[in-house]
Order: structure tokens, then C-alpha cells, then sequence
């Protein structure tokens, strides 16, 4: 059909890694609801939650990508190297509980939580989002809601985890011969 992309375009979706990771996530998501009831939460890599907040008002998820794009002749351009930023998460959160004294304790251990470098998991009803950082904390209190009542905005941004190759040979023997570049002169 005519501006039907053909199949064989999309051969990497089927083998891609994100596509295997989205599936484990949906799963998780999945599994998680089915176990516990609607849940959300920010929790430790081994499913301990870490902030025990008293409710999650919102979360907004932005994962975008970039193409590199050149100028071409005629006023027309090229596309390719579509590469994925990190993914970013604004989660809102609330506090009411447990007097000053719990209140100071979710803002204290909320302040040590951005200072490390740890990763955690992002837990919603349909879906786990895996491996986010705490990048920043912004709260607000307001004489509306109440002065005891906390809201915190967490923006926790994705780490990606890669594992180096080091060789101590060139990737291609041609690469590294020398090449006669013509007539040397006489000194």
C-alpha cells in the first residue's frame, strides 16, 4: 500500500531492548496491582518503599528523543541518529501526618534521599518506572490548604547504566599500517 511502511522497518522493534524493558515494567505494573490494589510510590531497587508519603497527587512522565538533522542542497534536509534522552519524572506528594515531628522527619530524610546517588523505582498502578534518581525537591505549604499540610514535587530523572569495553588493539589491523603518502624530500 501506498505510504505504508513496509514491515521489515520495524525488524529492531521486535529485538529492541526498550521494547523487552516496557514489557517487564507493564508486567510489574501489572503484577503489583493485581497483589496489591491500586499502589503508588517511590520505592528502593528491592521493592522497599522509601518515602512514606500520605498520598501522591500527581506525576507527570516526559520521555523525549532528539534526531540530528543537516542542511542539504536546495533547502531540503537529512534526518538520522535518533538518540533517547533520559527520561524525567515530576511526582507531587503530600504530608499531613504525624505532627511536626513526622513532617520533619519526610522533609529530612526527603533532603538526604537527593544528596546520594541512589536509584529507585517509580511505582504506579499500571506501570514501574526503573532506575530514577532524585534530581530536585521543591515544596510548598499555603494558608488554603492548611500550614501542616506539605506538598513536595520530587523530579527524578533516569540513569542509564553502561558497562565500558577497553581493547589494547585497534578495532580494525588496516587502521594502524603506514601509508605511503608520496615522495619524501631530500633534507
Amino acid at each position: 500500500m501506498i505510504g505504508m511502511p513496509e514491515v521489515s522497518d520495524y525488524k529492531e522493534l521486535a529485538t529492541a531492548k526498550g521494547t523487552i524493558d516496557a514489557l517487564i515494567s507493564f508486567g510489574g505494573g501489572f503484577l503489583i496491582n493485581q497483589l496489591f490494589g491500586d499502589y503508588w510510590g517511590v520505592f528502593s531497587e528491592l521493592g522497599i518503599p522509601i518515602l512514606l508519603a500520605d498520598n501522591v497527587v500527581s506525576l507527570t512522565h516526559k520521555n523525549t528523543s532528539r534526531i540530528s538533522q543537516a542542511p542539504v542542497e536546495r533547502g531540503s534536509f537529512t534526518s538520522y541518529n535518533k538518540v533517547s534522552d533520559p527520561a524525567n519524572i515530576t511526582l507531587q506528594l503530600t504530608k499531613s501526618t504525624g505532627g511536626a515531628t513526622g513532617r520533619g522527619i519526610f522533609l529530612a530524610q526527603l533532603e538526604a534521599l537527593q544528596k546520594t546517588t541512589l536509584k529507585f523505582y517509580v511505582i504506579t498502578p499500571e506501570y514501574v518506572y526503573k532506575n530514577y534518581n532524585i534530581r530536585d525537591i521543591d515544596q510548598s505549604r499555603s494558608a488554603e490548604d492548611g500550614a501542616t499540610l506539605l506538598k513536595v514535587n520530587l523530579h527524578l530523572e533516569e540513569i542509564r547504566e553502561v558497562t565500558p569495553e577497553y581493547s589494547n588493539s585497534p578495532m580494525n589491523p588496516e587502521h594502524s599500517k603506514t601509508v605511503d603518502t608520496g615522495e619524501a624530500q631530500i633534507q
